[in-house]
C-alpha cells in the first residue's frame, strides 16, 4: 500500500488521490498520517449500550442461563439515569476505538422520556446511532402508536446522526412464549416499510440444546427462524439478523435471496459457548455479513477491531484455512457492509468523494503492531481499537491524537467512577452481588 491523499470539505469527502496528487489543493490544515492506516469509520451493527454495567457478571454461564440469571435481573432493575450514563460512556468507548456508527438494539420497552435519556448523550458525543425501538405484541392493539411516535420524534435527531428503526424479536423461543406474534411482525414490518427504515432481530442464536437451546424451539415450532420470516413474507434487505449462529436447512438461501444482513458478533458467541457462525459459508452463499460487538456484559468489549480479528481467526480454525476470508473483505464487513445493513451505503462506509467524512486513522507505529510489512494484515491481527489516533464524523474531529475533542480526561474519569458506582448498585438491586 502506497498511501494517498484525501481532502475533507465541511461534512463530506471532497477528493481522494494518489500520494501528492492533491498537494495543490488549498486547505486549512493538513494531518500527517505517516505510519497509520486511514479507513472509513467502523460500523457496529449490533450493540447494547447499557450492557457496560454487566461486565464480568456472566461468569461461566452458557447463553440461556446467562439470559435468565444475569441479563433479565439487570434489565428489570435498571433506571433511566443508569441508561443515560451508559449511553454516553458506550458512545465514547466506541468512538475512541474508531467506531463512528452503531446500532443500539433495545431489549427494554421505552417511552419518549427514556429515549431522550438514551439519545441526548449520543448527540453530545457526536457518534451516529441507529436506535432500535422495541415493538411488542401489545403494540398491535394500539396501532403501533408508540413506535410511530418515537420515529417521528427522534429519526433525524442530532443533525441526522440519530436514525430510528424497529426491533422485532422473531426467534422461535420468543414466539413460543408469546413475546412475538405473526401479527406483531407483519405490522412492524409494514411500519418499517412505510418509514423506509431498518429492522433488527436476534435470530437463530443460542446453544443447539434440545432441552434449553435453539434446537428445542425449532423442534417445537417445526420451522427455523428464517423460515418463519420467509413464510410471513417480511424478510427483505431492511432486516439485520443478529448472531444467526445456527442456520439450518435452506436458511442461507433465504437470507441471500432477501438481501438481509447477518450481524456477526464473534467474541460474544465464543464467550457464551453459543457456537461459531459459519461466516465463510455464508459469504460463499451470497449472504452479506457485517460485524457487531453485542455489548460488554456478554464478552467485556465494545472493540470493533477485536471483532475483525476474532472473525478471521475463528473462520480460519473451522475451515482449517489460514486465509479463510480475504483481509479486504474482513475490513469491508466492519465498514461498507455495515453501512449497507443500516441502509446508508450511499452516505458512509467507504472513502469516496461525496460521502460523509466518517474516518478513522489507526496508528500502526506501535509496540504491539510494528514492524509493519502488510498494513491490512497488521491492522486485522495486531491492532487494537485504542490505536485509533484520529476519528472524524461528518467532518468533525471527535478524537484527535488519541484525545476526545468535546470532553477532557477528567470528565471521562468521572464518568467511569459514576459507572462503577451505578453498576454495583444495579447488581445489588438485581441480587447478583451482595457487597462491593
Amino acid at each position: 500500500m502506497d498511501g494517498g491523499d484525501l481532502v475533507v470539505d465541511g461534512t463530506r469527502i471532497a477528493a481522494v488521490g494518489a500520494p501528492g496528487e492533491l498537494s495543490g489543493e488549498e486547505v486549512d490544515r493538513t494531518i500527517d498520517t505517516t505510519g497509520a492506516l486511514v479507513l472509513p469509520g467502523l460500523v457496529n451493527t449490533h450493540q447494547h449500550d447499557w450492557y457496560i454495567y454487566g461486565k464480568g457478571l456472566g461468569g461461566n454461564m452458557l447463553l440461556e442461563k446467562w439470559i435468565s440469571d444475569c441479563l433479565f435481573p439487570l434489565k428489570s432493575h435498571i433506571t433511566v439515569d443508569d441508561l443515560r450514563l451508559a449511553s454516553e460512556l458506550a458512545s465514547l468507548d466506541m468512538l475512541r476505538g474508531g467506531t463512528t456508527t452503531s446500532v443500539n438494539h433495545q431489549v427494554n420497552e421505552t417511552t419518549l422520556s427514556v429515549e431522550e435519556a438514551i439519545l441526548q448523550p449520543v448527540a453530545e458525543t457526536g457518534i451516529r446511532q441507529y436506535f432500535g425501538k422495541v415493538i411488542r405484541p401489545s403494540d398491535v392493539a394500539t396501532g403501533y402508536e408508540g413506535a410511530q411516535e418515537s420515529f417521528e420524534r427522534w429519526d433525524g435527531y442530532a443533525n441526522g446522526h440519530v436514525r430510528v428503526g424497529f426491533v422485532l424479536e422473531a426467534t422461535a423461543h420468543w414466539v413460543q412464549v408469546g413475546t412475538c406474534t405473526p401479527e406483531m411482525v407483519l405490522g412492524g414490518q409494514k411500519l418499517a416499510v412505510a418509514k423506509d427504515t431498518f429492522v433488527t432481530s436476534h435470530i437463530a442464536g443460542g446453544t443447539m440444546s434440545e432441552t434449553v437451546g435453539y434446537l428445542k424451539f425449532v423442534n417445537a415450532m417445526g420451522r427455523t427462524d428464517l423460515q418463519f420470516l420467509h413464510q410471513l413474507g417480511v424478510l427483505d434487505d431492511r432486516w439485520i439478523l443478529a448472531h444467526t449462529i445456527n442456520p439450518m436447512g435452506n436458511d442461507l438461501d433465504l437470507i441471500a435471496e432477501s438481501g438481509s444482513t447477518v450481524a456477526h458478533t464473534p467474541s460474544s458467541e465464543a464467550a457464551r459457548g453459543g457456537g461459531i457462525t459459519p461466516v465463510k459459508h455464508m459469504l460463499g452463499n451470497g449472504v452479506r455479513v457485517a460485524i457487531g460487538t453485542d455489548g460488554p456484559m456478554v464478552d467485556l468489549t465494545n472493540d470493533m477491531v477485536e471483532q475483525l480479528k476474532w472473525t478471521r481467526l475463528l473462520q480460519n480454525q473451522v475451515t482449517l484455512d489460514p486465509d479463510s476470508i480475504p483481509l479486504e473483505k474482513i475490513i469491508a464487513m466492519g465498514t461498507e457492509d455495515g453501512a449497507h445493513a443500516v441502509r446508508a451505503g450511499d452516505l458512509f462506509g467507504s472513502l469516496e468523494v461525496g460521502k460523509a467524512a466518517d474516518i478513522a486513522v489507526f496508528d500502526l507505529a506501535t509496540l504491539h503492531a510494528s514492524p509493519v510489512y502488510r498494513p491490512l494484515s497488521t491492522f486485522v491481527h495486531a491492532a487494537r481499537g485504542r490505536d485509533a489516533k484520529h476519528v472524524m464524523v461528518d467532518g468533525e474531529m471527535l478524537v484527535e491524537n488519541g484525545k476526545f475533542t468535546r470532553v477532557n480526561d477528567l470528565y471521562v474519569t468521572d464518568l467511569l467512577r459514576q459507572a462503577g458506582e451505578r453498576g454495583k448498585a444495579l447488581a445489588r438491586r438485581a441480587g447478583l452481588i451482595t457487597s462491593d
